[in-house]
């Protein structure tokens, strides 16, 4: 038996280097075959075990050779956003093929090859295989294709309306005004530091698909109270932390609404990816915790599907009215009893089938859910950080922002008075600068079928042929900074970049919401500032619903943050009112500042010159900088994963450090 143990042991690893090197051969031969240039590595950067060893091997990596080598810095897991455009300004080239020993990928850049690869959807189709665990509560409109995606998106893209976006508008605005309370905390000139903005954008946007997914509205913690919640206080902890106010729940649960939500959300790794009998015997209480929260928010999706059928068949005033009334209404469905009582009066024998089963309605729902919650509070997010590390661009947003609102109190904000003007303004400017820079996923991943024949594709200038079984990323965070295809300038400071190596000679990894507006049309300004021109509306350029109108536009499929073509993303239209609605309400009212607690305390601050406030605060934006070049990692969603940016909210007019 020892023998045997001894002899698999040997027999493993020396199996699986020769079948690495025959695949790692062939998969050469494949990519030299393309045409495309490429570059070869002993494994795919996600493969399980380099992810294991790969963190005792790092401070071998980053010495020369290795340091320098593209080979050594594509085995990083999170290389496009570390390295952003630089492998492909190194290799001279907008697209490549990554080659490993499991599989090949093309990474592009490329804004023409993109918009070709994304509306050639046949032939470059997504990698459903990829997504089958995003079927833990049914089939999605995420995890199909073909026939089937057809028929999930004819039913599902009814559902995104402007009614729903009227919903997300007037909650957004509601829990804004909450948040802001809690981050003031009874103060009226300035908030504490605050390290809590991630996680508090994330309760916001949990609220908000809450109502507007499901009908069912969740109060701040304390919002009625004299006294606000602390910011950032664990979600799990706060009492009394909802307050369901229009959906009742009847069946018995373990846990409540809310408390099953954000603890699926908060341990939903292990469920997506765990097999079945993991899952239901391993005994680790993260494990046991995502089994359990999983099961209870399956219970409550169940009982808010039997309430919205019971609903649209008694007609009340507001059935349809949020995302899952209307997958329910476009799914044909009515309360059961009713359906067949209205058969039977007329006189028929059979009972219409619902064009979609209820496990895919409550998988659509889920999937809304996954996708609108994370991604737009990303935004929220990032957006404040980037506008405290760069005053004059957030100064400018309020100019603008007095401009829309006119004083108005934000009690008399509307929807369709105040949207579109946000933005085509400089918050739209804004919010599309934060995702060109951060968008939520940063490869997009497509593939060519290995049961296809190589497909025809303009690559670098050329036409070239993708051999099947090769998988596609299409590098967001490389084509929103690619300067072939972005009006660019220098960079404002050649000796400080913006990034340690990609685009060191323009301005294109710099944070500028301006570069958006054509000449002499920045809010805020009497001329463009950043000397930005625009693209050429020509044929060919970006004419989606990604940006507004107002906005210069690059190439189609140089901005994507949320894909494009026929499989760009639905609820495009829900973030962008959302992130808006908060970002508006938030600097209307205050500037956000960065904390310099670590070089000067409140004392020293007030007796600083102007000249010694900028050194402390060129310090914190320092730190801020590579705190999120360092620690910015992909899971669901591009993320800060450690650490925080401290800032402060400071009443208009208060500021500390107006530069």
């Amino acid at each position: 038996m020892q023998f045997i143990a001894l002899l698999l042991f040997l027999v493993a690893p020396l199996t699986y280097t020769l079948w690495s090197c025959a695949t790692l051969i062939r998969n050469v031969a494949l990519a030299k075959r393309s045409g495309i240039p490429y570059v070869i590595t002993p494994w795919n950067p996600l493969n399980p075990v380099w992810l294991i060893i790969r963190p005792f091997l790092v401070p071998l990596l980053q010495r020369p050779p290795f340091r320098d080598s593209i080979c050594a810095r594509l085995l990083s897991p999170d290389w496009a956003w570390t390295y952003q455009y630089t492998f492909f300004r190194e290799l001279r080239c907008q697209t490549f093929i990554h080659v490993t020993p499991a599989l090949n990928t093309l990474c592009t850049a490329e804004a023409s090859a993109i918009t070709e690869i994304v509306n050639r959807k046949v032939d470059f189709p997504k990698p459903t295989q990829l997504y089958r665990s995003l079927d833990i509560f049914g089939k999605n409109i995420v995890s199909s294709e073909g026939p089937m995606w057809r028929h999930h998106r004819k039913i599902v893209s009814p559902s995104f309306n402007e009614k729903t976006h009227r919903m997300v508008w007037f909650e957004s605005v509601r829990l804004a005004q909450d948040m802001v309370k809690s981050w003031m905390d009874g103060r009226t000139v300035s908030s504490t530091t605050v390290t809590s903005v991630s996680r508090d954008a994330m309760r916001l946007t949990l609220y908000v698909i809450s109502y507007a997914g499901f009908g069912v509205t969740l109060l701040w913690p304390n919002a009625d109270n004299e006294k606000p919640s602390k910011a950032g206080e664990n979600l799990e902890s706060v009492p009394n932390a909802e307050t369901v106010t229009e959906t009742q729940f009847h069946d018995e649960h373990e846990m409540s609404y809310f408390q099953a939500l954000n603890s699926l959300l908060n341990n939903l790794v292990p469920i997506l990816l765990l097999p079945k009998i993991a899952l239901n015997h391993l005994p680790i209480e993260k494990v046991k915790l995502s089994k359990k929260s999983y099961i209870e928010w399956r219970k409550y999706l169940q009982e808010l599907l039997r309430d919205k059928k019971a609903n649209l068949g008694a007609k009340k005033e507001n059935d349809g009215m949020d995302l899952m009334g209307a997958l329910v209404k476009g799914a044909g469905i009515v309360d059961e009893s009713k359906r067949v009582s209205s058969y039977m009066e007329k006189g028929r024998s059979t009972i219409s089938k619902q064009l979609l089963t209820d496990d895919e309605i409550i998988g659509n729902a889920f999937l809304i859910l996954l996708a609108g919650h994370e991604t737009t509070a990303n935004s929220i997010h990032f957006s404040v950080n980037y506008l405290a590390m760069h005053p004059s661009s957030q100064r400018r947003l309020q100019v603008d922002l007095d401009r829309i609102f006119a004083g108005r109190p934000i009690s008399e904000w509307d929807y369709e008075r105040d949207f579109s003007p946000l933005f085509s303004g400089m918050a739209g400017a804004v919010l599309a600068e934060e995702l060109r820079h951060v968008p939520p996923v940063p490869n997009i991943p497509k593939w060519v079928p290995a049961i296809s024949s190589p497909q025809a594709l303009i690559v670098n200038g050329q036409k070239r042929f993708v051999p099947p079984g090769t998988y596609i990323y299409l590098v967001t965070l490389a084509a929103h900074r690619n300067p072939n295809q972005w009006p660019h300038g220098p960079p404002s400071d050649p000796a400080n970049p913006a990034h340690p190596t990609s685009n060191q000679d323009n301005d294109l990894e710099e944070f500028k919401p301006e570069r958006w507006f054509r000449a002499a049309n920045i809010p805020g300004t009497e001329q463009d500032e950043e000397g930005t021109t625009p693209v050429s509306d020509g044929a060919g350029t970006f004419t989606g619903t990604n940006m507004s109108s107002t906005f210069i536009r690059p190439p189609r499929g140089a901005y994507v943050p949320f894909s494009d073509g026929a499989r760009g993303c639905l609820g495009r239209r829900f973030a962008q009112v959302e992130a808006l609605a908060v970002l508006a309400v938030i600097f209307s009212q205050y500037s956000v500042e960065l904390a310099v607690d670590d070089w000067a305390t409140d004392a020293e601050v007030e007796k600083m010159s102007t000249e010694e406030k900028r050194v402390v605060w060129e310090k914190a934006k320092t730190q801020s900088k590579d705190l999120m070049h360092n620690h910015m990692s992909m899971i669901l969603s591009l993320q800060l994963r450690k650490g925080a940016v401290p800032v402060r909210f400071v009443q208009r007019g208060s500021e500390r450090f107006m530069f």
